[in-house]
């Protein structure tokens, strides 16, 4: 009997089509995207109101220009919406990813001011700021909407159908997800706070500068380990996000080390501790003998996912036996680990039956008991399942359904 093979299922929206006419769904759909743009768009408006304030007030109290400050918010808006515009063309769908504008955002206004022979630290503090309190109110945007969401936790917040209709990863509806936006949203608003009690006080020019970047990119880094939505790039087990923190913090601390900026100590030992905690955690992952960190990345979730939709959409293994067919379907992944489905009735209750494997060696018993954990959680509400070893390196994971 030879077996089918799957990495990829279609999306979510299909299975609603099946059951309603198309028009419908697609109208419903329509509606439901424009009211999640419209809640992260009003997040945005309100942010980039705040923020506009925020220097124009902190300007008026430096003693600098509010003509360069204006053209700086036409500058920074300018360079935002180019690069909105830029990505779409580019990538073909609209991506905001924020390191990439606040990064833009800074060069552009430096660059500004250095053609305007105005002086550059005093502004970016400000500015610094500016995008601070605008990026905490988007982040509730994210919370709202449900994108930028964190992973799988014992309590948190939930997205329903609507959500993911809008875009959300469909395969955690109705799962309790950290926080994680929100976390975010209050640590750059805590952030946005100090600079602006510094620059009261009369701190030395870029102090604030130096201040965001070093905080923002430290919480940045630990945020990542919580995020849960899979288009996030990795590169040698740390997300692009985590990079980027890692570069700009050694950047700041390298200007400090010239006397460029004024320097902060405890700076250094910030991006020390970052450092530290890249290289422990490389080494831990080297050393542990199941790598649950491959197996809950989230690009790997949506690909369990994926499996588990896909053989249980399939027809259940005991009905291919008993019509004599040809394949199994099975559901694999980058990992390697594959996935078969049967439904067993007994006494009136139902069993789901998965069948686990692994192409490309033996499981251990813990990775089997992560990897039933996952399933479970995707798809049957952290049910206790019952874990039995079969031959030739198959476990069988039976889960009951009522």
């Amino acid at each position: 009997m030879r077996a089918r093979e799957f990495s990829r299922t279609s999306d979510a929206g299909q299975a609603v089509g099946r059951s309603c006419p198309v028009d419908s769904v697609d109208a419903l759909i329509q509606t439901i995207d424009s009211v999640t743009a419209r809640t992260f768009q009003f997040c945005g408006y309100t942010g980039l109101f705040l923020a506009i304030m925020l220097v124009m007030i902190l300007v008026g109290h430096d003693g600098l220009s509010p003509w360069t400050m204006g053209g700086i918010i036409g500058t920074a808006i300018a360079t935002f919406l180019g690069l909105v515009v830029a990505t779409k063309i580019v990538l073909g769908e609209e991506r905001i990813i924020y390191y990439h504008h606040e990064i833009a955002v800074v060069a552009a206004t430096a660059l500004f001011l250095r053609l305007l022979h105005q002086p550059v630290l005093p502004y970016l503090d400000i500015t610094v700021l500016g995008i601070g309190l605008f990026l905490s109110c988007g982040r509730t945007g994210c919370l709202l909407v449900g994108c930028c969401h964190g992973r799988p936790f014992r309590w948190g917040v939930r997205y329903g159908e609507e959500h993911a209709h809008a875009g959300f990863t469909p395969y955690y509806v109705g799962i309790p997800l950290f926080p994680v936006q929100a976390i975010e949203s209050l640590s750059a608003l805590g952030i946005v706070v100090a600079g602006t009690s510094m620059i009261i006080r009369g701190a030395a020019p870029g102090s604030v500068l130096a201040l965001y970047v070093i905080v923002y990119g430290f919480g940045r880094f630990c945020f990542e380990f919580l995020r849960g939505d899979p288009d996030r790039p990795y590169f040698l087990g740390f997300s692009e996000a985590q990079w980027i923190s890692v570069v700009l913090m050694s950047a700041i601390a390298c200007e400090e080390a010239i006397h460029t900026l004024p320097l902060f100590r405890w700076h250094v030992t910030t991006l020390f501790l970052v450092v530290a905690t890249m290289i422990g955690s490389a080494v831990r992952r080297h050393l542990r003998c199941t790598p649950t960190h491959l197996l809950f990345r989230p690009q790997h979730v949506r690909e369990i996912a994926d499996a588990i939709g896909f053989v249980l959409a399939a027809p259940p293994v005991s009905e291919c036996v008993l019509r004599g067919a040809s394949q199994i379907y099975v559901g694999a992944t980058s990992l390697g680990i594959q996935i078969s489905a049967d439904l067993i009735a007994s006494g009136g209750s139902s069993i789901r039956h998965y069948a686990l494997s692994c192409r490309y060696g033996l499981m251990s018993p813990d990775f089997v008991r992560e990897v039933a954990k996952l399933i479970c959680l995707l798809r049957h509400a952290n049910r206790v399942p019952q874990i039995v070893e079969g031959n030739g390196g198959v476990y069988h994971l039976f889960v009951p359904l009522s």
